[in-house]
């Protein structure tokens, strides 16, 4: 008996999702809605906490949830007309006509995570090693759980990758990106008018910060209940790389330091590097009560498929946050995945496609966030 004969066919697949955040949730919905049955396993114990504050909201992310009937994108986003750019005295170097679109990464997931059934999204619920040709996952406190096709989507740091090819490593990119968000009602008048509207950017020496307006902490969207996230790339500049992503617990992180958790001298430095930046940006940062830090890096893998196991999101591809794609790249990744399994008779042939097709995009977005954050940071 053949391979394809001795599997089942790509239609009412048992599929284990292991990652209940963005990339879990749109993959769990997309694939209900094709007839399949997945299972989310996510290891935290309750509710996700926000995870970056601003989301550029590209189309595709908006016509997921209009197509899956989870909410009119309208009710949970934001838009700018002009993109704007500064001058270290403040005054508007440059102005362009140009809508965009925003959301806050809060106000997205509890969108997904309400259209997605309780008694199949398992918290608490770690997957801590997979056997793709098996189609089996062990999942801490757990028996091994076999399904028809794993699907990892545990974000950047997926354990899924590291198991599958270990060394497909994050290659830090020598800068990272200080971020945070502001309560509309906390700002000045003079604060919110000059942000208001806009998708602002100042550019200096190896350095670029921009801003915009995103819903409020509940998902409003109307003025004066708004949010206003900044993000600011920011070389190192000789700076300790281990001394600013130590926490205040004194834990050396890899990759971010959360809102909260930034050590006092490190917040005065940045606080004191703001004045570099145009006034309404530096009053921006200074009136910023939880800030954090991300680090900036380049990820990729050889392919998003070992026979029963998929990398989807950024398990597999990790774009720098220029292209401002990553979650529309989830939501891709989710989507041509469901379509792939209805449009092919066996589920290798279906993952065979969806692998060549989604992984030369997320090999590409990579090449193209590089050349971005290269070019506006003049690390040429």
């Amino acid at each position: 008996m053949s391979q394809d004969q001795s599997r089942p066919s790509a239609t009412g697949l048992d599929v284990l999702i292991s990652g209940g955040s963005m990339g879990g949730l749109f993959t769990g919905i997309a694939l209900a809605r094709s007839g399949h049955n997945p299972t989310i396993y996510e290891r935290s114990a309750g509710a996700l906490e926000s995870r970056g504050g601003g989301i550029v909201a590209q189309e595709n992310i908006r016509r997921f949830l209009g197509d899956h009937d989870i909410v009119d994108p309208e009710a949970i986003t934001t838009r700018s007309r002009e993109r704007r750019f500064l001058t270290e005295s403040g005054d508007v170097e440059r102005a362009v006509s140009e809508t965009m679109v925003f959301t806050s990464w809060d106000a997205l997931y509890r969108q997904l995570r309400d259209a997605f059934p309780d008694e199949r999204y398992r918290t608490g619920a770690e997957v801590t090693g997979v056997s793709p040709e098996a189609a089996t996952a062990a999942v801490a406190d757990e028996t091994e759980r076999t399904a028809d096709l794993i699907v990892a989507a545990e974000g950047g740091q997926s354990t899924t990758r590291t198991q599958l090819y270990p060394d497909a490593e994050p290659e830090f990119a020598s800068y990272v990106a200080w971020r945070g968000v502001v309560d509309e009602a906390a700002l000045s008048a003079a604060c919110v008018e000059a942000f208001d509207g806009t998708f602002t950017f100042y550019q200096g020496a190896d350095q670029l910060i921009l801003a915009y307006f995103i819903p409020g902490a509940d998902g409003e969207t109307e003025p004066g209940s708004r949010r206003l996230n900044w993000v600011w790339y920011d070389t190192l500049n000789g700076r300790d790389r281990e001394a600013i992503f130590t926490d205040a617990s004194g834990t050396e992180r890899r990759f971010s330091v959360s809102p909260g958790r930034l050590r006092d001298p490190v917040r005065r430095r940045q606080r004191e590097r703001a004045e570099t930046l145009p006034p309404a940006f530096e009053t921006l940062v200074a009136d910023t009560p939880d800030p954090f830090v991300q680090a900036i890096y380049d990820l990729t893998v050889p392919a998003m498929v070992a026979d029963r196991a998929c990398l989807l999101g950024d398990a597999a591809f990790v774009a720098r946050p220029h292209t401002g794609a990553g979650t529309a790249k989830a939501a891709g990744d989710a989507t041509a995945l469901a379509d792939a399994l209805a449009s092919r008779g066996s589920v290798d042939d279906a993952l065979a496609a969806w692998d060549r097709r989604r992984a030369e995009y997320g090999s590409a977005l990579v090449d193209r966030g590089k050349q971005m954050g290269d070019e506006r940071l003049n690390l040429r």
